[in-house]
């Protein structure tokens, strides 16, 4: 059984029918299976690309098994606004920045 704790951000997973304890994951960022693709970008890397915009260097990166929605999460489907991923997405918030300045 997987709980996700989004005040927390922790991850904690339960093996049924044994009585092992919980083992509990902290990340910088949970996510469960109702999260939006503009919620994930707006936590994850929208402050990123702020900050590169502001001359820092920045880097998102994207690990996990295979299988786990590393493309969907990055990529989304680009031709629908609300599915849109991270890096449609940031070069959304660039090209933005760039006709504002």
């Amino acid at each position: 059984m997987l709980k996700v704790d989004k005040s927390s951000n922790q991850i904690e997973i339960l093996k049924p029918n044994t009585s092992e304890p919980a083992k509990q994951f902290a990340f910088d960022s949970v996510y469960d299976i109702d999260s939006t693709q503009h919620a994930v970008y707006d936590e994850s890397a929208f402050p990123l690309v702020e900050q590169v915009l502001a001359g820092y260097n920045g880097t998102i990166f994207a690990y996990g098994q295979t299988g786990c929605g590393k493309t969907h999460t990055m990529m989304g489907v680009p031709q629908d606004p609300q599915l849109q991923g991270i890096i449609p997405n940031c070069f959304s918030q660039i090209f933005s920045y760039i006709d504002e300045n």
